[in-house]
């Protein structure tokens, strides 16, 4: 298996941007959802195969379905896609200014790697609570 990493930013009228790099190649392409970048970049890489990547070594032997995503958000494309998560309640869990985590959410302050880290933690912790939610 070979993993591509998609970086999703918001997009024109509602749509994810996505842009994957890889050896020999950038796409890009938008969506509505990760399903529709998926299909898409899938038809992109198809045609890279079957034109110039069968000339690349590193690509010798690897078919559209040898291939993964990882889709890597941008904050503000994160909250725009999960509009249930709050933004005050996740700057709280992570440990950052409520104020600061809204210019990330908006875009119009990036997060540093380490404040990043702390994001994303907090994000995988209310995931894994939401898992063990049971609802009667």
């Amino acid at each position: 298996m070979k993993t591509l990493i998609v970086t999703l930013e918001n997009g024109d009228e509602n749509d994810l941007f996505a842009v994957v790099k890889s050896d020999g190649f950038v796409y890009s392409t938008a969506g509505k959802n990760e399903i529709e970048i998926r299909n898409n970049l899938k038809d992109l890489i198809i045609d890279f195969l079957e034109n110039e990547g069968k000339e690349m070594k590193v690509w010798d032997g690897i078919t559209a379905n040898d291939i993964e995503f990882e889709f890597v958000y941008d904050l503000s494309a994160f909250f725009d896609t999960f509009e249930a998560i709050k933004i005050n309640s996740l700057a709280k869990n992570a440990g950052i200014n409520q104020s600061l985590m809204r210019q990330y959410a908006t875009g119009s302050k990036q997060p540093s790697v380490q404040q990043a880290k702390k994001i994303e933690m907090a994000i995988h912790q209310l995931g894994q609570s939401l898992m063990n939610v049971r609802v009667c």
